[in-house]
């Protein structure tokens, strides 16, 4: 008998052994094994995996449901074709069913089932997936494995280059149904350097943090290259710019607003050749957007005209157009440096919601609100370029820094502005005075920091540097 032959008699005869395994004392029967976690009870398991109390307790002979020990190794019925130890795989970028199943031998339909997935289109980044995990066999050859087209080779190729057998091969990719390879088709081979995914073997590491994106937060997106190419990507309807940390590296900052409906939103990465060659490759997955947790504050009454559209318009329109440039020079370094020295309480705090007037809590706050009367420096932050310093009716005498990559800070209500447009200013420099001007009940100064043409806690960029 050829070598390649044994070998598969042995793939085959070991699965059928696996079979027969009975994880656990008082298990009946083979299947896929959950072990029981603290507060685990067998309703909240039964309804995990889409089963009954009456089935688990018949599938693993339990004589007391109600003495269910943490760390007892449960099989759950009803999941026939799998095996392994159950455990919570939170889903990476570039990773969907496909690339799952080839990671733990499993296949899609079998998958979606355990996981209840109506839509594979919609698996989400850090979606929690449940996946048996195989300690040996054929399911656990496949730990490190990189998805690689098949570029003119044959099976016998392939499997010469992998070191395994034709039938291995076939056999991890799940193609047991059929004896030769698709041109260009990505197979999962074992003794890569990272787990089988839909990304192109020239993305070394995508990294989105944080996951869930959050309401009012950054969110950070790195990505590594293994050679020069034009990086874009979307995120939901904003565009996400991505500027170079090194020749290989880039990184992309994006405020998710205070008040974004939460849910998934889709964000896509494009790769092209160079800036405006050739697309190399595109990709998309929804990210999940939770809430912010923010509060109400009390109702404010301000004068009526710093409410009208015919003010507030405008104004909206002209910030906007300012803080959704991205210029590609980044002048800060570090975590940003507080604009006033009251840093132990705050009247106002970012993303509380807002009602003026009595008309309803439809806003937000979009900025942080220091103590301090009339005269009070503000200071720089960080370093940066003024790109506005005038008076305005809602925002009264304000200057807006540009800090580069899509970044800037706000000041807004300053009795004095102590800056002109075009300066350059730095860390700890005194750029105005707080005031009581524009739409306000007293003198304080109220920060805003916009990422991606959105406005973001400040308080997270004074917690930690940024990228």
């Amino acid at each position: 008998m050829p070598g390649w032959a044994k070998r598969l008699a042995g793939l085959l005869l070991f699965a059928l052994l696996l079979l027969t395994v009975v994880p656990g004392a008082g298990a009946q029967s083979g299947g896929p094994v959950y072990v029981v976690q603290p507060g685990d009870t067998l309703t909240d398991i039964a309804q995990r995996f889409g089963t009954t109390v009456e089935a688990l307790i018949e599938t693993n002979a339990i004589a007391d449901p109600a003495l269910l020990v943490p760390g007892t190794p449960l099989v759950i019925p009803g999941l026939e074709g799998m095996e392994g130890v159950l455990e919570t795989h939170n889903v990476a970028f570039g990773e969907g069913l496909h690339s799952l199943s080839l990671q733990y031998g499993v296949p899609e339909a079998a998958l979606a089932r355990l996981n209840r997935v109506t839509n594979p289109e919609r698996i989400y980044l850090g979606q929690p997936l449940i996946v048996p995990r195989a300690a040996e066999g054929p399911a656990a050859l496949r730990a490190a494995t990189t998805l690689l087209p098949v570029v003119g080779e044959s099976l016998l190729e392939v499997s010469v280059r992998a070191g395994l057998s034709p039938w291995e091969v076939l056999i991890l990719n799940q193609h047991s149904d059929r004896l030769w390879l698709l041109p260009g088709e990505p197979l999962a081979l074992p003794g890569g350097d990272r787990p089988a995914s839909d990304l192109p073997a020239s993305v070394l590491e995508l990294e989105v943090n944080p996951v869930p994106a959050i309401q009012g937060r950054t969110l950070v997106v790195r990505l590594g290259v293994s050679e020069p190419m034009w990086v874009e990507g979307t995120l939901g309807e904003r565009p996400l710019y991505f500027n170079a940390l090194g020749a290989l590296d880039f990184v992309a900052l994006q405020g998710v607003h205070a008040m974004a409906e939460p849910g998934l939103y889709d964000m896509e990465m494009r790769l092209y050749a160079s800036k405006g060659g050739a697309l190399l490759y595109s990709y998309r997955q929804p990210v999940r957007v939770v809430t912010g947790g923010y509060l109400m504050d009390p109702v404010l009454i301000v004068p009526p005209e710093t409410l009208d559209p015919a003010a507030t318009e405008p104004e909206d329109e002209l910030v906007a157009s300012i803080v959704s440039q991205v210029t590609p020079e980044r002048l800060w370094e570090g975590s940003f440096q507080f604009p006033s020295p009251y840093t132990t309480a705050f009247p106002s705090r970012f993303g509380s919601r807002r009602n003026y007037n009595n008309t309803g809590y439809t806003r937000y706050h979009s900025g942080l609100d220091f103590y301090g009367g009339t005269g009070q420096p503000i200071y720089a932050p960080a370093r940066g370029r003024v790109v506005l310093a005038r008076e305005l009716t809602v925002r009264g005498n304000m200057t807006i820094i540009d800090h580069g990559w899509g970044v800037f800070t706000a000041y807004l209500h300053q009795s004095q502005i102590l800056v002109e447009q075009g300066d350059l200013v730095e860390p700890g420099q005194v750029i105005g005075l707080v005031g009581g001007t524009g739409r306000v009940t007293g003198p304080h100064l109220h920060w805003e920091v916009w990422v991606g043409g959105v406005p973001v806690d400040p308080l997270e960029w004074t917690a930690r540097p940024f990228p």
